[in-house]
C-alpha cells in the first residue's frame, strides 16, 4: 500500500486525532482565559468595558467550539450508563411533536428492550440532530419520518441494536454524502447551519462503541442508521 495516498478510513481517522489533540489545547487556552476573566470581574464588582466583555464573549466561543472539536474527535466527556432505547427515542419524539407538524411520522421500534450503555442526554440531542436534519429534508407537503429499531444478531463482538431515522426528502448527491460527517460542511445557509450536527453525531456514536451510516439517494430521502452495542440487563 502506498502510505502516501492513504485510503478514506486512514484519511479520517487521522483527521479526527488532529481535531482531539487541538480541541484539548485549544480548551485549556480559552478555559484559562475565561477563568482569569472571571476573577478580575470580581476583583472590579462587574464594573466591565466594553473590550473585557468582547474578550469574555470570545473566550466562551473558544470554549464552545473546542468542545465541538472534542464530540467529533470522541473525546467529550460522557455520562454513561445503562438506557433503555426505546425509551430514549420516545420522549425525545414527544418534545418534538410541534417541529413535527404537517410531517407523518411512522414510529416502528421492536417490542423487546433495548439496553445500551450511553450518554443518556447527547443520545437524545443526537436523535433531536437526526430527526431535525430529516424535517428540514421535507421542505413540501407529504413529508414520511420513519424512525425503527431492531436486533442485529450478526455484529461482533456481540448483538447490537440498529436505529434508523429516516426521510423521503430531497436526498443528497454522492459527493455530499461523502462529506456530510465532516466538521463545518454543510449545505444550508451560511450562518444558520453550522455545519457541526452530524460530525458530533459521528463522533458521539463512534465513542459509545457504534458504527453511524448513511443512505441517501436525490429525490428519494435519506436514512441515518445508528448501530449501537447491546449491553445485558
Amino acid at each position: 500500500m502506498d502510505v502516501s495516498q492513504p485510503g478514506e478510513s486512514e484519511k479520517m481517522n487521522a483527521l479526527v486525532q488532529l481535531a482531539g489533540t487541538v480541541a484539548h489545547e485549544l480548551n485549556n487556552i480559552f478555559t484559562a482565559v475565561a477563568g482569569n476573566l472571571s476573577l478580575l470581574d470580581q476583583q472590579f464588582e462587574g464594573d466591565q468595558s466594553v473590550t473585557y466583555r468582547d474578550i469574555l464573549r470570545a473566550a466562551q466561543r473558544g470554549i464552545d467550539l473546542t468542545s465541538k472539536l472534542q464530540a467529533f474527535a470522541g473525546r467529550q466527556r460522557l455520562d454513561r450508563r445503562k438506557i433503555d432505547l426505546n425509551g430514549v427515542i420516545l420522549r425525545t419524539l414527544s418534545k418534538l411533536r410541534h417541529t413535527l407538524s404537517g410531517v407523518t411520522v411512522n414510529i416502528a421500534l421492536a417490542e423487546e428492550e433495548f439496553i445500551v450503555y450511553a450518554d443518556e442526554q447527547k443520545l437524545s440531542d443526537t436523535i433531536v440532530e437526526l430527526i431535525k436534519n430529516a424535517r428540514a429534508a421535507m421542505p413540501d407537503a407529504g413529508g414520511i419520518l420513519t424512525v425503527k429499531t431492531k436486533r442485529h444478531q450478526r455484529c461482533n463482538p456481540h448483538p447490537h441494536v440498529h436505529l434508523s431515522v429516516a426521510d423521503n426528502g430531497i436526498g443528497m448527491t454522492p459527493d455530499v454524502i461523502a462529506r456530510a460527517t465532516e466538521p463545518l460542511f454543510t449545505t444550508g445557509p451560511h450562518g444558520i447551519k453550522t455545519g457541526w450536527g452530524l460530525s458530533n453525531c459521528a463522533g458521539f456514536v463512534r465513542q459509545s462503541g457504534g458504527v453511524m451510516t448513511l443512505a441517501s439517494e436525490v429525490g428519494r430521502g435519506t436514512t441515518v442508521e445508528i448501530s449501537l452495542p447491546l449491553e445485558n440487563i
